[in-house]
């Protein structure tokens, strides 16, 4: 390394070593405990060396040989956007890349997987598989959402996630009860409820059957009613948790449209819930037309495959007719804990396959059995004998999927270059792992490291965005009748007033780091020049002080500040139809796993006119800070390859750079930057 170039490393890092302290603090996203502490390196090593020869000898066999290692900048970029959902920075590139140990590709993949970064990516993906909407008319999803964030920060076991959703009961606003955002996604459809289920937790399209006997599979209509008997009896509203509000009508009498229009509103919110623990009975529709059963029979719940499920149905009641039309005809038998119970079951067929084979998709880019929620009888996997042990492997970790994810990322299949194509047969063999485009939340959230020296440090708590709703939830319940006409009318509706001072904390925070910059300027002025004449030890003197001010360099506004510039997990589900996010093919949530990943002419106009220009090379960036004060061309060329590609330029691709910026100057550094974010190498996952 040049004097030029190591004088600019240890710049950079003394201007960011504060922010890196921060980062090293308690945050709110951070898994609760670290990879090692669960399990050792050494076993961990040992899945992954049995999951790599498995591997390898089904190659073999196939005629094929695994691809040879990447190199060390497509292993960091890799691991990045594979774990925690973003390219890495200049300064994490540069620190990687310079590493002369053996062991830092298992040092850096296991400290990924305990950063707080993990937690929002591994979000993303169970948004889009439990198709999360931040509001679906009077449900929030906020509550849904934090549970699901905190279930990933602490390892909550897969099945045990599985079960809670399948079984949860009461309010869906309450504290502590988000496990009921999953069947309120579905509200008042149990049957798409149920169908949705089963895709999702036993890879298997059962849908068709809901209308008619499956064409091509062997399920039947009336088995389809069996399933969704388990369902049988839940209820979409939570009247339990209403408050009392007798008088209420009267009250409502001499209020006007708007108060009653609000009132009515707020109470809607408030009953949003599950009841029913499931009678184990469903009818069959009024037109079924098999031979079977007869049209609106009763049928009682059954499973189609694996063991079967005993329940405990009550024996009639002996009651006279009065007293039959009162009492319920099926009572609950909770009928719903015995589905989770089967379905999450290690003896299932299908249940530890599903999730192993999506996680091996996730982080290789295909499954081993493709499509990954198409399961059949005939359903053959690419490699039997790694697909079994996968399987085994997800049972023995006890479901859980961090260290399930851990192994994967420690194998040789996740250090070597991607394999490009599928195999003559169409089958993609896992040669290396699939070169992919990223997905739109890798995009956003991998634009944002040019903006920000540390994403990690702008997640907010995970409850952050549920708490208005827990607020108004909390005070509607104990309100009366004439307690809810006067919020209304004196407009204290609690969620509003939360979100409110919410957003006037923002504002003093906001106002308060505008006023520290102000008093830092003079201070920011002298470590401007000192990085010109390149004077270390004043740089080192100067950023100490700043990081004794609280100044954060490089950081636009302190979290929450900027609250368009959030990481995609922290942002509103799904984002507007006109945001970043969706224009690269953010889900829309209306069905499983139906992110997209197809170029569009918008998506480069985005960045042509948007986001780049105005965010990153014309705002206070933290990648413009970088260009504005490297000491030459040549660093600039090199620090916007490696902040955008990771990589560093090859002798030509410095060459013309260097040129090129010698005669048009500051533009031309723009327009490297530009064509480097819409190259194909930047958008796609190597």
């Amino acid at each position: 390394m040049s004097p030029t170039v190591l004088a600019s490393a240890l710049s950079f890092a003394l201007l960011s070593a504060f922010v890196a302290a921060q980062t090293a603090a308690a945050n709110p996203q951070r898994p609760t405990r670290p990879v090692e502490s669960v399990r050792p390196l050494e076993r961990v090593k040992s899945d992954a060396t049995k999951l790599d020869n498995l591997l390898q000898r089904s190659l073999q066999r196939r005629g094929e040989t695994p691809l040879p290692l990447a190199d060390d900048a497509t292993f960091v970029r890799r691991a990045y956007l594979s774990i925690v959902g973003h390219i890495p920075s200049l300064k994490e590139t540069e620190a990687f890349l310079a590493d002369q140990r053996a062991d830092k590709r298992d040092r850096l993949v296991d400290l990924l997987l305990d950063s707080p970064g993990r937690t929002s990516h591994f979000a993303n993906f169970w948004f889009d598989l439990l198709r999360l909407r931040s509001r679906n008319q009077a449900l929030s999803g906020e509550p849904f959402a934090a549970y699901i964030r905190e279930s990933i920060q602490g390892d909550k076991p897969y099945d045990d996630f599985a079960r809670e959703m399948l079984i949860a009961e009461g309010p869906a606003h309450k504290e502590g009860n988000g496990a009921t955002g999953m069947l309120l996604r579905d509200v008042n459809m149990p049957h798409d409820g149920l169908a949705n289920s089963v895709r999702l937790f036993l890879g298997t399209r059962i849908e068709c059957a809901q209308c008619h006997n499956h064409p091509f599979e062997p399920w039947t209509q009336k088995e389809f009613y069996g399933m969704a008997a388990f369902f049988g009896g839940l209820r979409y509203r939570d009247e339990a948790s209403l408050p009392n509000l007798v008088g209420l009508r009267a009250e409502l009498a001499n209020a006007d449209v708007q108060v009653r229009q609000q009132a009515q509103n707020m109470l809607r919110r408030l009953n949003q819930g599950l009841d029913g623990s499931g009678t184990g009975v469903e009818r069959l529709p009024k037109d079924y037309k098999y031979d079977d059963a007869k049209p609106g029979a009763q049928v009682l719940a059954s499973t189609p495959f694996g063991p079967s499920v005993k329940l405990r149905y009550p024996e009639p009641a002996r009651q006279n007719r009065r007293e039959q039309r009162r009492a319920p005809a099926t009572p609950p038998i909770e009928s719903r804990a015995a589905l989770a119970d089967w379905m999450t079951s290690p003896k299932n067929p299908l249940f530890a396959k599903v999730i192993a084979n999506r996680m091996w998709a996730r982080t290789f880019g295909a499954g081993v059995v493709d499509p990954i929620d198409d399961f059949k009888k005939d359903t053959a996997a690419t490699h039997p004998e790694l697909f079994e042990q996968l399987e085994k492997l997800i049972v023995d970790l006890d479901f859980d999927l961090r260290q399930f994810e851990r192994v994967l990322v420690h194998t040789q299949l996740f250090q070597r270059e991607c394999q490009l194509t599928d195999d003559a047969g169409g089958t993609f063999t896992f040669r290396g792992p699939r070169l992919r485009r990223l997905t739109a939340e890798q995009m956003w959230d991998s634009l944002l490291t040019l903006v920000f020296d540390d994403l990690d440090e702008r997640l907010r708590p995970m409850d952050e965005r549920a708490r208005p709703v827990y607020t108004q939830f909390a005070e509607l319940i104990k309100a009366d009748a004439k307690d809810l006409i006067e919020m209304v009318q004196q407009r204290r509706d609690p969620m509003v007033m939360a979100q409110q001072k919410q957003r006037e904390e923002v504002r003093r925070q906001l106002a308060a780091d505008q006023e520290l910059q102000k008093r830092a300027r003079p201070l920011l002025k002298e470590l401007a020049e000192a990085r010109r004449n390149g004077d270390l030890k004043k740089m080192q003197e100067l950023a100490q002080q700043l990081e004794n001010m609280g100044v954060g360099i490089g950081r636009r506004a302190s979290r929450g500040g900027e609250g368009d510039l959030q990481r995609a997990s922290d942002l509103p589900q799904p984002a507007n139809p006109n945001h970043l996010l969706r224009q690269f093919g953010q889900s829309n949530r209306e069905t499983v796993d139906s992110a997209a990943s197809v170029a569009t002419v918008p998506q480069v106009l985005t960045l042509l006119n948007g986001f780049l220009d105005q965010r990153v090379l014309e705002g206070a960036s933290a990648l413009a800070r970088d260009l504005s004060i490297a000491p030459d061309g040549e660093r600039r060329v090199r620090i916007a390859f490696l902040t955008t590609l990771n990589r560093e330029p090859t002798a030509d691709e410095l060459k013309d750079w260097r040129r090129t910026i010698a005669v048009n100057g500051a533009n031309a550094i723009k327009d490297l930057v530009w064509v480097l974010c819409n190259s194909n190498e930047f958008r796609f996952q190597r």
